[in-house]
């Protein structure tokens, strides 16, 4: 009932305003015809009035005339011949003024109506001002209901805009809706004006006037907005029906996905058509936020919506999938996450999951089965001479650990599998504050939550086989319960949370994939939830830390990384990185209370020359255990080892991979320290003009904006950029910049918000996931 009485009180409002409107306008047209017949009808008269008169005066003239002349006539006979040569010419006059008549002035009919074509449209020019003076007036009574109801449906556009690239589609909706509502609301308002006024508004230099000039696009952007909010809105209500299952969720958020992505399409479109310059200044700036916020939102949606389609097959719906899921314990670091002491197999069909295996033994289950002898990596060697499956992900580019890693479960009498996927103990923390806790009480006897999570499954895995032949049974009852309670945990409520949390572990790659589906592998490489290396031909950075015998002791270590690049005078550049690693546990801590020993490898741009290198320090060589002379060498470490040189004074071992230049040595620190090593090194390549590839990761349209500032700046213009990668696995490191160019000024800088100075930018930031800073230098 009281939407059938809101929808009354609308109907009868709108047909209230519609009153309104039709008796202004038959008042406009009344006014406008009586005025015109009025005007009419004196023109007319005062022209038959001049028309006669004159013929009547010109008819006295000549009666007088001829009288005239015949008194002449009788009284002064003398001049006759004169007054008939007067006479003759007079006539002739008055016959020559019939003709001028004649040929000037057309027949009143003719001569009527052009006078009045003409007065009409001199009428009008007249009368068009003072209508619009009129409407611009009556708009001060309404204007400031008209302003306060768009302002705030542009604050909800932009709220809304923010909440949807933050993935919180439920206050995506209420903000859409209360945008539509407040323009709707608008609306109503601008109904009673003119639609002259919006013509003229967009030219009249008042920027209350020019609000209502877009005021009609900037509705249609609220309607359309709308409209997404409730596609989005269904996209969760379809997801939490108990009926659907995977299958039907995945149909759901395609059908609805696609809707909302082709309404934030024509948005996006629309948004780029309203001139920003024609919105309030407090304003501007934030609709062109909006701009870019709905740009990232159609583009993710339409990312999404195709990762969808491909995950038909990732689900089996096309064809059975199996799939390695490896647990990186990211405590003990390793190149790509951290040490596998367990792993599963993933079994779908259907779109569903039908298995899930968690050997009891862990990833030493597969020792049995390797038949063969393959040589570790030589700094491997430290704690085993021959390499095994656990240790198969030495390299920091994922795809190319996690194809390793399937070519060792192959040789360990494992089966083929369709892909990787990797997490860390971090994600299953990040899950259970938003999920709550798991009850094991009936097989372990305690309650496992985001708190004791990593300390409790530490203290099983880590049991002694006297103890359990399956301490890695923990893991695969924990996951088993938290697939079963999944569906019934996941609320409205914590969706949102949920999939931020999600986000940021992609980012931050303590989640990795690899499929051998190069459709699919394609998109995950696009979605950057691949763990791979990033091309660039400037300034890169990727500090990788590898725990080599050095228990959990990552997971009390803290590390700062500062990367210092100075353009000398010749326009090389050297670059120096320093690295603080401290250790924060307590001597004999359990699990962490011990030395930490790493092989760190600093990647750097390939051809880069160390001048020098301090603070690393070297494990003793009897530690090391030597491999037989009749294994095998794997091709891949072979490349890497054979050509490796040594810097004599440092000790640190010099050699390209993945087309960057390592150097690589051992760091150790106790419980309670900090060490400093301190890099130094000249890039292989100077400041020069070059811009071809600044990075990959930079949009088209960023590149064009560089170029077309090339081309409009008459001096030589030099780009700069630095990208650093995270360590897949690796807690939020900080990281600190400096650029140094006393020679150079800079022009144009890459992301807007980059702090910049006279000599060059200073950062200060947390390395939480990849990062990329660029600009453009001209010489002073």
């Amino acid at each position: 009932k009281l939407i059938n009485l809101k929808n009354v009180k609308i109907e009868f409002h709108t047909l209230l305003l519609a009153k309104k409107k039709l008796i202004h306008q038959l008042a406009f047209i009344c006014f406008f015809k009586f005025t015109f017949k009025s005007i009419n009808l004196l023109i007319t008269s005062i022209y038959k009035t001049c028309f006669y008169s004159g013929w009547i005066t010109l008819f006295l003239i000549r009666f007088f005339y001829f009288a005239s002349i015949i008194l002449i006539k009788l009284i002064i006979k003398p001049i006759k011949s004169l007054i008939t040569f007067i006479n003759k010419l007079n006539y002739s006059t008055w016959f020559n003024q019939r003709l001028i008549i004649k040929k000037f002035l057309p027949r009143p009919n003719l001569f009527y109506l052009r006078s009045v074509i003409i007065f009409a449209l001199v009428l009008l020019i007249l009368i068009l001002p003072f209508k619009a003076y009129t409407y611009y007036k009556s708009l001060d009574t309404i204007r400031g209901q008209v302003l306060k109801e768009s302002k705030q449906a542009i604050n909800q556009l932009l709220f809304a805009g923010k909440s949807a690239v933050d993935l919180d589609f439920n206050q995506t909706q209420i903000n859409f809706s209360q945008a539509g509502n407040n323009f709707l609301s608008a609306q109503d308002k601008l109904n009673e004006i003119n639609g002259l006024l919006f013509t003229l508004a967009a030219i009249i230099p008042d920027k209350n006037l020019q609000l209502t000039a877009v005021a009609k696009d900037i509705l249609q952007a609220g309607q359309l907005s709308s409209e997404i909010g409730k596609n989005l809105s269904m996209i969760i209500e379809k997801s939490f029906n108990k009926t659907n299952g995977l299958k039907e969720i995945l149909d759901n958020f395609r059908l609805y996905g696609r809707l909302a992505a082709s309404k934030t399409f024509k948005l996006n479109n629309l948004l780029t058509t309203i001139d920003n310059n024609n919105l309030p200044d407090q304003y501007s700036q934030q609709f062109i936020l909006l701009q870019e916020k709905t740009k990232i939102l159609n583009n993710s949606l339409t990312e999404f919506v195709d990762l969808a389609d491909k995950l038909d097959n990732f689900l089996g719906l096309t064809q059975n999938k199996r799939y390695l899921l490896v647990f990186q314990n990211n405590t003990e670091l390793r190149a790509s996450g951290g040490f596998i002491g367990s792993y599963a197999l993933l079994d779908f069909s259907n779109g569903k999951l039908k298995n899930l295996e968690v050997p009891g033994g862990g990833s030493y289950d597969t020792k049995a089965g390797m038949l063969a002898k393959i040589i570790a990596p030589q700094p491997l060697q430290l704690i085993a001479p021959q390499w095994y499956f656990w240790d198969a992900n030495w390299w920091f580019d994922w795809p190319t650990s996690a194809n390793k890693l399937m070519w060792f479960y192959e040789k360990s009498n494992g089966p083929t599998v369709d892909g990787v996927i990797s997490f860390t103990p971090t994600v299953l923390e990040e899950l259970l504050k938003i999920i709550g806790p798991i009850d094991l009480t009936e097989q372990y006897n305690m309650i496992i939550d985001a708190d004791n999570f990593w300390l409790k499954t530490q203290e099983l895995v880590e049991q002694k086989t006297n103890k359990t032949n399956q301490p890695k049974k923990i893991i695969n009852d924990l996951m088993n319960k938290i697939i079963a309670e999944l569906p019934t945990r996941i609320t409205k409520n914590n969706l949102i949370p949920l999939l931020k949390v999600t986000e940021q572990l992609f980012s931050a790659k303590q989640i990795l994939f690899y499929f051998t589906d190069s459709d699919l592998q394609n998109k995950i490489v696009k979605l950057g939830w691949d763990g791979g290396f990033k091309k660039t031909d400037k300034d890169y950075l990727a500090v990788i830390n590898t725990n080599i015998a050095g228990g959990k002791s990552d997971r009390k270590i803290q590390e700062t990384i500062d990367h210092q690049a100075k353009v000398m005078p010749d326009n090389t550049i050297i670059d120096t990185v320093t690295i603080k690693r401290t250790h924060t546990g307590i001597k004999n801590e359990l699990f962490c209370g011990v030395r930490n020993i790493d092989w760190m490898r600093i990647y750097v741009p390939q051809g880069s020359q160390l001048i020098s290198a301090q603070g690393f320090q070297a494990v003793d060589e009897i530690y090391f255990k030597k491999p037989d002379n009749a294994w095998q060498t794997d091709l891949d470490i072979y490349k890497t080892e054979s050509q490796t040189i040594i810097d004599k004074i440092s000790g640190t071992k010099i050699y390209n991979e993945f087309n960057k230049t390592v150097f690589a040595n051992w760091s150790q620190v106790n419980p309670g320290q900090t060490i400093t090593i301190i890099l130094k090194y000249k890039l292989p390549f100077r400041i020069n003009e070059s811009i071809k590839s600044i990075n990959e990761s930079i949009t088209d349209k960023i590149i064009n904006k560089a170029l077309d500032l090339i081309n409009q700046n008459q001096k030589k213009v030099y780009p700069y950029s630095l990208l650093i990668q995270k360590q897949p696995g690796a807690k939020i490191d900080q990281i600190t910049a400096n650029l140094i160019v006393n020679n150079f000024s800079l022009i144009w800088k890459y992301p807007t918000e980059l702090v910049v100075n006279k000599t060059g930018w200073q950062i200060n930031n947390n390395l939480d996931s990849d990062k990329f800073w660029a600009v453009l230098l001209e010489e002073k």
